[in-house]
């Protein structure tokens, strides 16, 4: 008897604090009473964008990349809490211009920590419309890189400059003659009447899959791209099927070296709608704007499909803590998506 009444107070307990906690999840906000705009819209998410952008310069020791997509969804840290900030995403006039910096004289590819400011004005008027701080920031699939969401109007042509500080750390022997005064870039860019990027086309994510270490994401262009096979030296251009679209599928490590893009898997897509099936080999690609990937052109009519998206082959030797991260059997995932008319 003295048992069961010990029993009645963790149930009393349960009874009580559940539906408190369930109450909390359900009515949580994040930066909810806070002076940041708030936005509660899904964040447009282009994945695996490091390496990659609407302009891509080396210079001063620097491999400098400036890039303009949607709004994105973007978060600060105040007093160690997240509040929501940046605008609403769903606002066409809203874009995200950022900046990466990289080392390409010492450790290729690593990022550089500097300051970076930004300008805009109307090519046509040289009216400013940007003037402002490009913070640090951090994404997935992009790493650490510089911009924030700003408002630039649709149907004009900009012409932008960005600023970049002398490196701000302390120099080993070999870098303490590197990067010492600012840097200045400049280009420009188009935007038409929806606020697309003029002369830009964008992949769409048609599905994503996170498992067994990896991140795996099929996306698609509007029409096809052209490739080239290389043997012996001399590349030759691969025949192209009427109809076809530029698939393609991003690979890389979520787990030893975050968003690290992976070549040598083997990766294969099947097609599947209304009885038809259409089985794809992705070969490896390497393209400007988009990188390493895996891809392929595919006649696909407009309509409604189903793409098995199968990854092996990563048969790589592994050192020590990577041994068991990532996938040793194949990956599999199932997205379904809409291949819209041609316009």
């Amino acid at each position: 008897m003295h048992g069961n009444k010990l029993l009645i107070y963790p149930l009393i307990f349960l009874v009580v604090l559940v539906p408190v906690f369930v109450i909390a999840l359900v009515t949580f906000r994040p930066g909810a009473g806070s002076d940041c705009a708030a936005t509660t819209s899904p964040a447009p998410y282009a994945a695996h964008t490091h390496g990659t952008g609407l302009v891509v310069e080396n210079t001063n020791g620097m491999q400098l990349i400036f890039n303009v997509s949607p709004a994105a969804q973007l978060y600060q840290v105040v007093e160690g809490q997240l509040q929501l900030c940046g605008g609403d995403v769903s606002d066409a006039e809203l874009k995200h211009i950022t900046v990466d910096v990289n080392d390409a004289t010492l450790a290729l590819g690593e990022r550089l920590p500097v300051t970076v400011s930004l300008e805009v004005r109307r090519a046509d008027t040289g009216a400013v419309i940007v003037q402002a701080a490009a913070p640090a920031m951090y994404a997935p699939g992009h790493g650490y890189h510089f911009g924030d969401n700003y408002r630039v109007p649709s149907g004009a042509t900009y012409d932008w400059t960005v600023t970049i500080s002398p490196v701000q750390a302390l120099r080993q022997e070999g870098a303490q003659d590197l990067w010492l005064e600012p840097v200045e870039w400049s280009g420009s860019f188009a935007l038409d009447e929806q606020g697309r990027v003029i002369g830009r086309s964008t992949p769409q994510m048609a599905g994503e899959v996170l498992r067994d270490g990896l991140h795996v994401v099929l996306s698609y262009l509007d029409g096809p791209r052209p490739l080239y096979a290389v043997q012996d030296g001399v590349s030759e251009p691969l025949e192209i099927e009427p109809g076809s679209r530029y698939f393609m599928v991003d690979v890389t490590d979520h787990a030893v070296n975050y968003e690290e893009k992976l070549p040598g898997a083997t990766v294969t897509v099947t097609f599947r709608r209304y009885g038809v099936e259409i089985i794809v080999p992705f070969q490896p690609v390497i393209a400007p704007g988009l990188g390493f990937h895996y891809g392929a052109n595919v006649p696909l009519e407009p309509g409604d499909w189903r793409a098995d998206v199968e990854v092996s082959g990563l048969d790589f030797l592994r050192h020590a803590g990577a041994a068991l991260s990532l996938a040793r059997a194949p990956v599999r995932g199932s997205f379904d998506f809409t291949v819209p008319p041609e316009a």
